[in-house]
């Protein structure tokens, strides 16, 4: 008697637990920090930052635009690509695959960029489109 008791009580409290799989969370591969238009960049070292952020840009002020992007936590290797729209909408230029990081690394903070010259585009004003 007192071993069905026993076995009663261990399976009732088995039936009281509930397993559940817990979701397994991937850290993120990178994190992109910031996302700027600059008319350059200044490069010191192996660091750039960019130069005279703003969204509006003139021909005969500016020599260029510059894309600039800032990561966080990139680990490994991956690919960017930027992609320029002009203001009809027609493709006007694209970089094509660039890779960024190392196989194997950690990098807390990683910058990567893209420059078009107006000498590049004459003649074409309106609102651009990148993408990268």
């Amino acid at each position: 008697m007192r071993a069905s008791a026993l076995f009663l009580a261990v399976i009732t409290a088995a039936a009281c637990l509930r397993l559940a799989p817990r979701p397994v969370v991937d850290e993120p591969q990178a994190v992109i920090d910031r996302h700027v238009f600059a008319a350059g960049v200044d490069r010191t070292g192996d660091w750039a930052v960019p130069r005279g952020e703003k969204s509006v840009f003139l021909e005969n002020g500016d020599a260029g635009v510059a894309s600039f992007l800032s990561l966080k936590n990139l680990r490994d290797e991956h690919t960017l690509t930027w992609t320029w729209y002009g203001p009809g909408g027609q493709l006007h230029r694209e970089t094509g695959p660039i890779m960024i990081g190392r196989p194997g690394l950690v990098f807390d903070r990683y910058v990567a960029w893209d420059e078009i010259g107006f000498s590049d585009v004459p003649g074409l004003r309106g609102r651009w489109t990148v993408v990268v």
